[in-house]
């Protein structure tokens, strides 16, 4: 990830990544990506109060995430082909050891269009993720992004507005969670996602469509705030 400084806050206390492990020898699926991601954030300077952003390849792609969100606390943990089931597994990993003040989670595409998972499926994986952030960093904020729609994928469109109003349905009854809808602002008067925000292949979005996350980001309460209840 870049990290030009211009136009952004002043560089923030760091902490240690010594407790970091790379483990050579798995061989899952995830595995590369996780290992070039583990490194790459081994090599940086981090904030004591850091803001994870754990996902799939909708923030591995968010090459300036930084710049965008004008945030130097922002630590991109994304990894392509990622799901909730593989955001478990490398959790203890990835995360935790970062001791991180908040997370943001986008997980979910991958989960319906490539593991042919339902809505209700992919949120018990979303509950285990919840349940292995606290076990292993307590009662910290987690902002919890909606599953975007994209053109090439609108055969799932059900599917994810279903999954999209049990993850909303159940932050809303959580003092710790915070749902943030980054779908919307991708769609147009007739429901359907604008071409304009989405790479050729009709599934990522490009740098027009990170703007338009980046402006929905920076007006949710207490993400880029020192304050850290909802």
């Amino acid at each position: 990830m870049r990290q030009s400084t211009h136009g952004l806050q002043n560089e923030p206390p760091t902490v240690s990544t010594d407790d970091f492990c790379v483990q050579l020898d798995d061989t899952t699926l995830y595995e590369d990506n996780v290992l070039a991601l583990l490194a790459q954030v081994h090599r940086r300077r981090l904030s004591s109060e850091l803001i994870a952003f754990y996902g799939s390849s909708s923030f591995r792609m968010w090459e300036r995430m930084a710049e965008d969100l004008n945030e130097l606390r922002v630590a991109n943990l994304g990894f392509g082909g990622a799901t909730y089931a593989s955001a478990v597994h490398y959790f203890g990993r990835a995360v935790a050891p970062l001791k991180p003040a908040k997370i943001v989670l986008y997980f979910g595409e991958n989960d319906i269009s490539m593991d042919g998972m339902t809505a209700k499926s992919t949120f018990d994986n979303f509950l285990r993720l919840i349940d292995v952030a606290r076990k292993q960093l307590g009662p910290i904020p987690i902002f919890c992004l909606s599953v975007k729609q994209s053109l090439a994928n609108w055969i799932y469109a059900d599917e994810v507005m279903r999954l999209n109003a049990l993850i909303a349905d159940f932050c809303s009854g959580d003092p710790h969670t915070t749902y943030v809808d980054v779908a919307t602002c991708l769609l147009g008067e007739n429901g359907r996602p604008m071409g304009r925000y989405f790479k050729d292949d009709n599934i990522h979005i490009n740098h027009r469509g990170y703007t338009a996350w980046a402006d929905v980001l920076a007006a949710v309460p207490n993400l880029f705030t020192a304050e850290s209840g909802r």
